[in-house]
C-alpha cells in the first residue's frame, strides 16, 4: 500500500477546479504513470478519477487525494498515513505531465497521464 501511495503522489494528476464547460473535459478516469528520478520511491501506473475538476478518488485503498485544475494547471496532494506526495503539471486534452515529490520520503520524479474511456 505504501508503494502505491507514493506512486499516487505523482499523479498528479491532480484534482480539478473550474467553472468553464471547456475544462469539464478533464473529468473521468485517468491512468497515471509515475517515474522516480531521485530517491527510492517506487514507479508504476495508478488510476485516479476526476469529477467537477477535482481529484476525487484513487485506485489505492487508504490514500486520500486532494487537488484541482485551474486552466490547464494541475495541483495535487496524496496522503497515506504519514506519507505525503505532491504533484503539479499540466493537462492538455486527453493527456498530461508534470513533476512530483515526497518531502518525507526524500524522493521525486515525473508523471504522465492519459485519459481513459469511461
Amino acid at each position: 500500500m505504501r508503494r502505491t501511495a507514493i506512486a499516487l503522489g505523482a499523479i498528479g494528476l491532480g484534482a480539478l477546479m473550474a467553472s468553464s464547460p471547456a475544462l469539464a473535459s478533464f473529468d473521468g478516469r485517468w491512468s497515471v504513470t509515475v517515474t522516480t528520478e531521485v530517491g527510492e520511491c517506487p514507479s508504476g501506473p495508478v488510476g485516479v478519477r476526476i469529477e467537477d475538476n477535482r481529484i476525487v478518488a484513487t485506485e489505492v485503498e487508504g490514500v486520500t487525494p486532494w487537488g484541482y485544475i485551474e486552466g490547464d494547471q494541475v495541483v495535487a496532494r496524496f496522503n497515506a498515513g504519514q506519507d505525503v506526495m505532491r504533484a503539479h503539471g499540466k493537462l492538455r486534452g486527453a493527456s498530461g505531465s508534470g513533476a512530483w515529490s515526497s518531502p518525507n520520503r526524500y524522493c521525486g520524479g515525473r508523471w504522465s497521464a492519459q485519459k481513459q474511456a469511461d
